[in-house]
């Protein structure tokens, strides 16, 4: 609903352009790198962490990337490797400290947060490096077309029916058919806006498959059913066995490798890795991890809603830029609209009270 209201807003001012083929391709391409790292961002604070290293280490790896790029010593999958084994890296770094040293997770990604943007910093001299090929910049800036275009689309329908497979109370029967509801027009409006433009995006179609898997694993996976176990009450997850270290471990490793995919996702839609990439990317992942309805405290969570958290965040800086509002009012506007909705999510949980008791 907010975002449906964000939408006709933006509609009226911008006379159309703002719901305009053109304009709904390029606002999924933007929310694709947001989206992609708050997918991890989600697993990690469905288990009471969090993860501030994020957009520090997706600089790192861009450089990284651009630099291999540059020399030409290894290929396009030799690229591809090191980003993923870097993200590998990087989240055993994490999870280590945290999982195993037992440092705050707060704390331990603050550390990796300054961490990772020095060495970026380091590597690049505060330059922007150029020079990407055009098989990273595939990443970026290709869009899916022609047969495989309407099999993704045809595959994304039946997902977003999935929820009226099984219908049991009257409550869960409305709920299956509202997600149903929306699913489907969302995949509606996406065939829309691809067909009737340039196709698909690459970075849209990585996101939504891998948020596709992902959900699919924490709703129908022990690992899953661990996952929300550990956030809900790590002291009984703990008395029933739960690995409650390898599950921090992998939420961890998950989130860097998510990272990674974002970060060759940027340097191919940019064809450069400027020194100032991925800035305050953490502070937008969690924003949508949270207006999509996860519980800071860990044990509640869906990849559904940190989707439309990361759209919402993303249409206000697409709507207001095509406003030509300057940036500091977008930052007013976004840090606004994030805490009214969180504080709808806490007036519902608490019946309609305006205030809290102290």
């Amino acid at each position: 609903m907010a975002i449906a209201i964000v939408w006709i807003a933006f509609s009226i001012l911008t006379d159309g352009v703002f719901v305009s083929d053109r304009n709904l391709t390029n606002l999924m391409r933007q929310t694709a790198m947001t989206a992609m790292v708050a997918i991890g961002m989600l697993v990690v604070v469905v288990q009471g962490e969090i993860d501030l290293s994020v957009g520090s280490f997706l600089s790192l790896c861009v450089t990284v990337i651009a630099m291999i790029e540059v020399s030409g010593v290894v290929g396009v999958w030799g690229s591809i490797a090191v980003a993923l084994c870097m993200g590998i890296l990087v989240g055993l770094w994490n999870g280590i400290w945290v999982a195993r040293f037992g440092l705050p997770s707060f704390v331990a990604t603050l550390g990796g947060l300054m961490l990772f943007r020095g060495l970026a910093l380091a590597l690049s001299g505060g330059r922007t490096i150029t020079g990407v090929s055009d098989q990273i910049r595939f990443f970026g800036e290709a869009f899916v077309t022609g047969p495989a275009l309407w099999v993704f689309i045809a595959v994304a329908a039946i997902i977003s029916l999935w929820p009226l497979r099984n219908l049991g109370e009257d409550s869960q029967r409305r709920r299956a058919f509202v997600r149903a509801g929306l699913g489907f027009a969302s995949v509606i409006l996406l065939g829309w806006a691809t067909l009737s433009y340039r196709g698909l995006p690459v970075p849209v179609a990585i996101t939504l498959a891998t948020a596709a898997l992902v959900s699919w694993m924490l709703t129908n996976t022990v690992w899953g059913r661990h996952v929300y176990a550990v956030g809900g009450n790590r002291d009984a997850a703990r008395s029933a066995g739960i690995p409650i270290t390898m599950h921090l471990m992998i939420s961890f490793v998950l989130i860097g490798v998510l990272t990674a995919v974002a970060a060759l996702i940027l340097v191919g839609r940019l064809g450069s890795a400027p020194p100032e990439s991925g800035l305050f990317l953490e502070l937008n992942a969690i924003a949508a991890v949270v207006i999509g309805g996860a519980s800071l405290y860990g044990g509640t969570g869906t990849v559904s809603g940190v989707l439309l958290g990361a759209l919402l965040m993303q249409s206000l800086a697409n709507g207001l830029s095509l406003l030509n509002v300057p940036t500091a009012y977008q930052n007013i506007t976004s840090g606004i609209v994030l805490m009214l909705a969180v504080y709808i999510d806490v007036l519902s949980k608490r019946g309609g009270k305006l205030f809290s008791r102290p």
